[in-house]
């Protein structure tokens, strides 16, 4: 659980090291860092039903080998295409086949108040992850290469895998399921095409009949999957998915909220490294050290609010929870003008944070409590795909409006400019816009060193405003959606969680049954 958190945070704080490894841009490490949460949305359902049909335990150790497989590639990879081969596809098809595998395993391992300590456990080592891996992540990519750290964590499945045999299996799923093929192919088709129709339009705009068509296209294959699956149930046969599942308003309401709250989250985790080493010349490690008030609020919320939605209703929760964002997300888009060190995005950071951390920690427990036993698999299926769906569009989208507004902000400015030659003028565009497709803000001074001091001056202004632009546009549409989420919230079931857990009683679980 720890290294499938931190894994993403990785990448993001690795971009400049990544382009300029690699030579590839940014929107190549977007791209990869979209497929990779676009695969695990794909085939979610997909890996929680090869578990019922293998057996959790086997799923398990599997998706560990193609996880284990697939960040040795990475490390090892001499272009972005090896990096989409083993870190987007490999590593999201074992995190794929892991994350349902996990759920299931502590259930069967563990009964009563020690199931639910041994989920506080769990989530607070998911939590401690979110916090220290841009941080971790960064310190290795600064002081060794990005390199090191995904070899480390084959390292770690190695281990794991030695170690999995402690495990008690999960009780097999009598009769034994078979899997839909059809459903697979239509859902992650369907999903594929509408989010990389999404992740086209920086270049393509949303008015490019390839864009439209792609994401129609999606939804309506989408469609297709709904009446499928809808068919297969009603006949009494293999489905993929139970619509009927969506009878329960935790399931309806809440994964549409989730996507909303992972999407603002994505968008942060990818925004804030680029701005910092696209604009301010950071490092992967400096980085790391921006997003730590990020990590330190996720943290502390979402291991010290749990216990509250047994006392109040978690709808009303999560609500503020959202709203938080937004506040955390309107701070830091103010304090991007005019920033030079981390500690000025420090208080949205850390509102943000916190936000998260309180949405984090009452959600997906809304969900899964909000159905039956017997639909508790393919919840936390469900749970998983809207996850990394969020993830996947909020990376692509606030990408897509990072580049889009600042490189049109640039280009126009720059044909506006009055140091500038006219007959060089386009020429000149495409030159100040390369820093920012680099994430290299150093390189800004060698591609102007030849013009004269004013139009230097002028370019570098130019290029710090787009910049700007950019960021604090893609900041707002982070927010509206959270806000949108914070709407949609009305709609969640007026109910207080199950039982009783807090972190303490989880701790003192481990201390008198370390096994």
């Amino acid at each position: 659980m720890f290294i499938y958190v931190i894994d993403t945070t990785i990448m993001n704080v690795s971009i400049s090291a990544l382009v300029e490894d690699l030579g590839t841009t940014v929107g190549g490490v977007q791209g990869a860092i979209t497929l990779y949460t676009l695969t695990m949305a794909a085939f979610m359902l997909t890996g929680g039903k090869l578990g019922d049909i293998w057996g959790s335990k086997r799923a398990f150790r599997i998706g560990l080998i193609i996880y284990g497989i697939g960040t040795t590639v990475t490390a090892l990879a001499p272009n972005l295409l090896f990096i989409i081969i083993g870190w987007s596809v490999l590593e999201g098809l074992g995190s794929a086949l892991i994350v349902p595998a996990i759920n299931t395993l502590v259930r069967a391992n563990f009964e009563g108040g020690k199931r639910a300590s041994a989920y506080g456990v769990l989530f607070g080592v998911a939590a401690a992850g979110a916090a220290f891996g841009p941080l971790i992540g960064g310190w290795l990519t600064a002081s060794l290469s990005w390199r090191v750290a995904f070899a480390m964590e084959a390292v770690i499945v190695v281990i794991v895998l030695l170690s999995s045999g402690l495990l008690v299996d999960a009780p097999r799923v009598i009769p034994k399921p078979k899997l839909d093929f059809v459903g697979v192919v239509l859902s992650a088709t369907g999903l594929g095409m509408v989010v990389f129709g999404v992740l086209q339009t920086s270049t393509r705009g949303w008015s490019d009949p390839l864009i439209i068509g792609l994401i129609v296209g999606g939804l309506a294959i989408l469609g297709v999957f709904w009446w499928w699956v809808s068919r297969r149930e009603r006949d009494g046969e293999p489905a993929l998915m139970h619509p009927s599942v969506f009878r329960h308003r935790a399931i309806s309401a809440g994964l549409p909220i989730l996507a909303t709250q992972t999407f603002a989250q994505a968008g942060l985790l990818f925004l804030i490294p680029v701005f910092t080493q696209s604009v301010l010349g950071f490092d992967a490690f400096e980085t790391g050290l921006t997003l730590l008030p990020l990590s330190i609020g996720v943290l502390a919320t979402s291991i010290l609010t749990p216990p509250l939605g047994h006392r109040f209703y978690p709808k009303y929760i999560i609500q503020a929870g959202l709203v938080l964002l937004f506040i955390g997300g309107f701070v830091l888009a103010r304090s991007l003008d005019g920033a030079r060190n981390g500690m000025d995005m420090a208080l949205g950071l850390l509102i943000g944070g916190l936000a998260i951390g309180i949405i984090a920690g009452q959600l997906p427990n809304l969900i899964l409590s909000g159905v039956d036993q017997n639909e508790a698999s393919e919840a936390s299926g469900l749970q998983g795909t809207a996850q990394n769906l969020g993830m996947a569009l909020g990376t692509a989208v606030i990408g897509t409006v990072i580049l889009s507004v600042a490189l049109t902000s640039i280009g126009n400015q720059v044909v506006d400019a009055q140091a500038v030659p006219e007959d060089v003028k386009n020429e000149i565009a495409e030159i100040v816009k390369r820093p920012f497709e680099t994430a290299d803000a150093d390189s800004l001074t060698d591609v102007v060193a030849d013009l004269s001091d004013e139009a230097r001056a002028e370019l570098e202004e130019i290029y710090a405003t787009g910049s700007l632009r950019g960021f604090q546009g893609a900041i707002l549409v982070g927010g509206v959606v959270a806000l949108v989420g914070a709407g949609l919230a009305f709609r969640l079931p007026k109910q207080k969680l199950p039982g009783k857990t807090t972190t303490e009683a989880a701790v003192k679980e481990v201390v008198r049954n370390p096994t």
